[in-house]
């Protein structure tokens, strides 16, 4: 094993590299290049070709190789290859990425988080006809208004006549829930509480009593429930906190959030759902934006640390191969927008996020080309992911106000172009009223 330095980044580069020299025999095939928790790298291949000498024997090489090109995120050669059974073969598929050019040679990242980041689930085909709209309120970074503006839009589309859900996932800082519902009717239970019961098979017992309704759409033609992070008590918060992103039973808690979102879609029959995310790039994030088919508004600030940690994941999902089936979902929203000199503002806005979507979502084409099924926008595009949503933030939003307590003149100040912005992206998404 070599004793130069190898970085981390540059190690799947080097495997690919060696692997592309190799003639590896089909009979090998798949082989799986895992790289553990603490980044070095092995070689997983079905146990039954053990006893093939001429397999052995090209594995052993390719080992050697692999031990020299990584240094200290290789494994020495007799440890390299691991002959496992088929089972767990399965396992490390659930989890595999196929490398590029290389057919039947995938590649498995150990991860302690961010495992959700590395796929896009597709549109649920079990979904019927009629399902709720989902949109995602994400962003990287905090303090940007997703819970203001999760609770503005839900009070415009009750308005509008919509029957709206809304999910307080942003559960390591609960907030969204309590500002918009009264301490008197804040439900029984909350998202933590359906997770921990659901362990031990109470979960139908608490998915009834886990929503509430807030006390101003009842003037309006439609209207809103919310499922807050908690319950009305807290009671061991932090020690149900610990258990909610568990698996049970083989099943991830990325589809068990899908499983408890389709419950009450059922339970409640809402035509669309509000789900404000966790910020940030950790899994919990990941699952509200990759797996719920859910449209994403993207909340963004013209900083230098917004545009950097969208481009760390815009260019991870480029990187493989994701972002085909991410980019139609995904629209950016100018958040906290100034009102001094607020065009300027925004057109410099745009042009950062048509320099960020270009890079690394759009393809690369000529928008005004006939580009085929290309997808790419010209900067002036209003149909694009890149055009900014605009919020403009206000001195009411600014004071502190409860969401159940915001005026409609603030309201209208803030949101008046964001919301008929959304409107038209609805519109143009093809999706009526409910």
């Amino acid at each position: 094993m070599s004793d130069a330095f190898i970085r981390f980044d540059d190690v799947r580069r080097r495997v690919v590299d060696l692997l592309r020299m190799e003639t590896v025999p089909a009979r090998v095939l798949p082989l799986y290049v895992v790289r553990n928790l603490f980044g070095r790298v092995r070689i997983s291949v079905s146990g039954a070709v053990e006893a093939d000498e001429t397999c052995r024997d090209a594995l052993e090489r390719f080992a050697e190789r692999l031990s020299d090109a990584l240094g200290a995120h290789g494994c020495p050669p007799g440890n390299t290859v691991l002959f496992v059974e088929s089972s767990m073969l399965d396992t490390l598929a659930d989890a595999a990425q196929e490398i590029e050019g290389l057919d039947g040679v995938y590649w498995v990242d150990r991860l302690m988080t961010g495992g959700d980041w590395w796929t896009v689930s597709p549109p649920d085909p079990s979904r019927p006809d009629g399902s709720p709209r989902r949109y995602t309120l994400f962003s990287v970074k905090g303090g940007v208004g997703r819970s203001t503006t999760a609770a503005v839009l839900a009070w415009h589309l009750a308005r509008n006549g919509e029957r709206v859900l809304v999910l307080d996932l942003d559960l390591e800082s609960p907030g969204l829930s309590s500002a918009m519902l009264d301490p008197k009717t804040q439900p029984e239970f909350g998202i933590t509480d359906w997770f921990v019961e659901d362990l031990v098979g109470q979960g139908d017992r608490v998915i009834e009593r886990m929503t509430a309704e807030p006390p101003w759409p009842q003037e309006l033609e439609g209207a809103v429930r919310v499922v807050p992070a908690h319950g009305r008590e807290p009671g061991e918060y932090l020690a149900k906190l610990g258990r909610v992103y568990m698996g049970t039973g083989g099943t991830p808690w990325n589809k068990r959030l899908g499983g408890l979102l389709s419950r009450l879609e059922e339970r409640y029959e809402p035509t669309v759902v509000l789900l404000e995310s966790r910020s940030g790039l950790h899994d919990i994030a990941a699952a509200t934006v990759t797996d719920l088919d859910a449209q994403v508004l993207l909340f963004a600030t013209d900083s230098e640390s917004n545009w950097t940690d969208y481009g760390i994941l815009f260019h991870h999902w480029q990187r493989h191969g994701l972002a085909p089936s991410i980019r139609d979902r995904l629209s950016i929203v100018s958040a906290l927008t100034p009102e001094l000199d607020t065009e300027r503002y925004l057109l410099r806005f745009r042009q950062k996020a048509w320099d960020l979507f270009r890079e690394h979502l759009y393809d690369d084409a000529n928008a005004s080309a006939d580009s085929g099924e290309a997808f790419s926008f010209d900067l002036d595009d209003e149909r694009a992911s890149h055009d900014p949503i605009a919020v403009h933030w206000t001195r009411g939003l600014a004071a502190g106000t409860s969401l159940r307590d915001l005026e409609q003149t603030t309201v209208d100040q803030a949101y008046a172009r964001f919301l008929g912005r959304f409107d038209r992206l609805v519109e143009a998404s093809g999706d009526g009223a409910g």
